[in-house]
């Protein structure tokens, strides 16, 4: 019996760690040459195995690519983890997750065009965007929801509805980034940044950003 529990172990870790290879080298291409510019043979040759095996654990090039994307959304609670255990305001850790795209753009701008493409193929998938989505909610929210003790967070919305606006601005901006109608990347994202910042921050006497201190409360409805 121990004998085949080990020999079943060491089975699955060669998997794990051809998977792996499989990983490494596509991710070192694309950020290279680009997705479009890589062929499944130049992934196998990279990762030294047989088209077979490539297709051993990849349907295709566009299951690698989402496998890689769901390596990066994987790692957004540490992300979140660490922001939180730094003493920042909340929009110093807003600021920093803008900034941590800016800089993947301009350090690795192919393999994060590559990755962020994924975002666009999430509106032909409603159900595989909604998941995705959902997972940024709930890191934004807990962003958020942090900063409500130390007055740093509107209450006036559900911290629900300020995380999918937060969530809808970050994913919008890589989105336009991906179009090329961004011209000044650190600019753009430097300002969203500061409008997700001071708009969920606590409106102050008389801002019309309040739901009740402009012309419509958070319902729509009139607030006068």
């Amino acid at each position: 019996m121990t004998d085949g529990r080990e020999i079943s172990t060491r089975r699955e870790e060669r998997k794990r760690m051809t998977r792996e290879r499989l990983l490494d080298a596509s991710r070192a291409l694309f950020a290279e040459n680009g997705f479009d510019q890589t062929t499944i043979d130049d992934i196998v040759t990279a990762a030294r195995v047989s088209r077979g095996t490539f297709f051993n654990y990849f349907e295709n090039k566009d299951a690698v690519l989402a496998a890689l994307h769901r390596t990066h959304m994987d790692k957004l609670p540490g992300i979140i983890d660490d922001l939180l255990a730094r003493d920042l305001t909340t929009a110093e850790r807003i600021h920093s997750l803008f900034d941590d795209v800016v800089e993947a753009a301009v350090t690795l701008e192919r393999y994060f065009r590559a990755t962020t493409r994924e975002l666009d193929r999430d509106l032909a998938t409603p159900a595989q965007s909604a998941a995705r989505t959902e997972r940024f909610i709930v890191a934004f929210g807990r962003i958020l929801e942090a900063g409500i003790p130390r007055g740093e967070v509107r209450r006036d919305y559900s911290l629900r509805f300020l995380s999918q606006m937060v969530t809808a601005v970050y994913v919008t901006t890589i989105r336009y980034w991906r179009q090329d109608t961004v011209r000044d990347m650190n600019v753009e994202f430097e300002r969203a940044a500061r409008f997700i910042a001071e708009a969920v921050a606590p409106p102050e006497t008389g801002n019309p950003s309040g739901p009740m201190g402009g012309r419509f409360g958070p319902d729509g409805r009139s607030g006068s």
